[in-house]
């Protein structure tokens, strides 16, 4: 496909990242195994009367996208589409809630339609009027990948300038940690977060939300970098990782030894680890390994903060030694790989490369 180009990225997160230049200075750690994230203040991007009837996860998402709009220079997107793998957990929860309670009668439905998973697209879209393509995909750990894999097959179509406005949202709630802590999901023994990847040798990992959201277009003017392509497995073997990653790089023309970063959502999860290790060989000996969810947590769409942080390590490089698992070539990166797997076993390949 021809080049798909990233103008502008936003990200809220557990750590101070949704404005400040310098978010690593202060590291955000608990010892609770759940990483919420920092909310910034959302009058700026939503009508406070609105905000009030708004839950967390829509003013996340709406503050996110409008966020990377203002920052691309961008009015109206010529197509909203977004990516999650639980929409508005909270919502959903108040509603099932009140189901019981009230026995199913004189239900509130406000929770309902705001527990879809749409919801922020539709709210995204009536404050920028755009009436163009709009489309939200669940697909859990794939989530966020397929979202940009729409949003680039959207901009290859287009004859004429075009601007995208695509990102991924989760959020993490009491109810549904404790609900997955009962399949495994989360480490036993709670230490830092932020050293999270010291203990992968034990099962389960840490809980996380945040929100991603970027301006996709056709043209290169102003870009941050790149969007190449992306690979998306479900249960692989480390072989078959390897694969797709050789695939990837061929299919760019890309030589595997040209990689200069690779960031990796290794979750301290003892069970995933091999598929982080078993691929190194391809890549030039001192290529540096970075990380990233000791400080966000483990949630189906974190790739979407992989990929902002991956623009934000092009044109400052130095940022990576908060984030380094293994030192290498002190370099300005050209091209960037990021690998990232999810609990239910799917991992996704992308390639992101300086303008």
């Amino acid at each position: 496909m021809n080049p798909v180009y990233i103008i502008s990225a936003c990200a809220i997160s557990p750590q101070n990242s949704f404005e400040s230049e310098d978010f690593l200075l202060e590291i955000r750690s608990t010892d609770t195994g759940k990483l919420f994230v920092q909310e910034p203040d959302y009058r700026p991007f939503i009508n406070p009367v609105a905000i009030r009837r708004m839950s967390r996860l829509i003013k996340m998402g709406i503050g996110c996208g409008m966020k990377a709009l203002q920052d691309a220079g961008v009015q109206t997107p010529d197509a909203i589409i977004t990516g999650t793998g639980l929409g508005s957990m909270t919502d959903t929860e108040k509603f099932l809630k009140d189901m019981i309670l009230l026995k199913e009668e004189a239900l509130n439905p406000t929770f309902f339609i705001q527990s879809t998973y749409n919801s922020v697209n539709g709210w995204i879209s009536v404050q920028t009027k755009s009436t163009g393509y709009s489309q939200t995909y669940v697909n859990r750990g794939f989530s966020m990948e397929m979202a940009l894999m729409d949003a680039r097959l959207f901009l290859n179509e287009a004859a004429t300038p075009q601007y995208v406005l695509a990102g991924g949202f989760d959020e993490l709630t009491e109810e549904y940690h404790l609900v997955k802590s009962k399949v495994g999901y989360w480490k036993e023994e709670l230490q830092q977060s932020r050293e999270l990847l010291q203990h992968n040798d034990t099962a389960g990992t840490i809980g996380g939300e945040g929100a991603a959201f970027f301006v996709l277009s056709n043209r290169e003017d102003n870009a941050l970098c790149q969007l190449r392509g992306s690979g998306m497995l479900q249960n692989p073997t480390a072989g078959k990782v390897a694969s797709a990653i050789l695939q990837l790089l061929q299919t760019y023309d890309v030589d595997a030894k040209a990689i200069d970063l690779v960031i990796c959502g290794n979750d301290g999860d003892v069970r995933f680890e091999h598929l982080y290790t078993e691929w190194g060989t391809l890549l030039k000996d001192d290529t540096p390994f970075v990380t990233f969810k000791h400080l966000t947590g483990e949630y189906p769409t974190a790739s979407g903060f992989a990929i902002w942080l991956a623009t934000r390590l092009f044109s400052s490089p130095k940022t990576r030694e908060q984030f380094l698992h293994q030192k290498g070539e002190d370099t300005t990166p050209r091209h960037i790989l990021i690998v990232n797997h999810y609990l239910l076993n799917t991992v996704s390949v992308t390639l992101l490369s300086k303008k």
